[in-house]
């Protein structure tokens, strides 16, 4: 049986609410948008940087790509947790990165996963643990899909136009 960590329902709750949040507000309500997006950055942070799990107390930094991602695929359980969760915890990111963009939504979305990746990956080296390409690419990848999902929902739920003219009584 695979083990939860106590605190990963209170970090996805507080992801998935934001993310719900962002799906409601879309770009109408920016500074909903933001505070959800600070809410899950915090998150974050708080799992990454606070909360010491994964490591396995070693340090280091691994830049051979897919390795870990191949150890987690090939150990299952809590492997595979691990890859759902580098890539679902940044999913909310992505989104409410995209929602609050302008433009390039997709490119904004991912530029930032990908930029917070890299510091929280630099940071836990700095900290003394392992520094993991493969997590930035999770991640990376999370921010991605959430992108991806929120120009989805947005063209998806976008009023569309009457192709008639209602003023003609048809």
């Amino acid at each position: 049986m695979i083990h939860v960590p106590d605190y990963a329902p209170l970090g996805a709750g507080v992801l998935g609410a934001a993310l719900v949040v962002g799906a409601a507000a879309q770009s109408r309500v920016r500074w909903l948008l933001w505070c959800a997006l600070l809410a899950s950055v915090g998150v974050i942070l708080w799992l990454t940087l606070v909360l010491v799990f994964g490591d396995g107390g070693g340090t280091g930094l691994n830049l051979e790509l897919f390795r870990e991602i191949r150890r987690a695929m090939t150990n299952g359980g809590a492997g595979h947790l691990n890859l759902a969760g580098n890539v679902l915890m940044f999913v909310p990111v992505g989104a409410l990165v995209a929602w609050l963009a302008r433009r390039a939504r997709l490119l904004a979305a991912t530029t930032v996963g990908l930029l917070l990746s890299v510091g929280i990956e630099l940071t836990q080296l700095g900290l003394g643990r392992v520094g993991d390409i493969d997590d930035v690419v999770l991640n990376t990848a999370g921010a991605f899909l959430g992108g991806a999902l929120a120009v989805t929902w947005t063209w998806a739920t976008k009023p569309q136009k009457a192709d008639y003219d209602e003023s003609a009584g048809l």
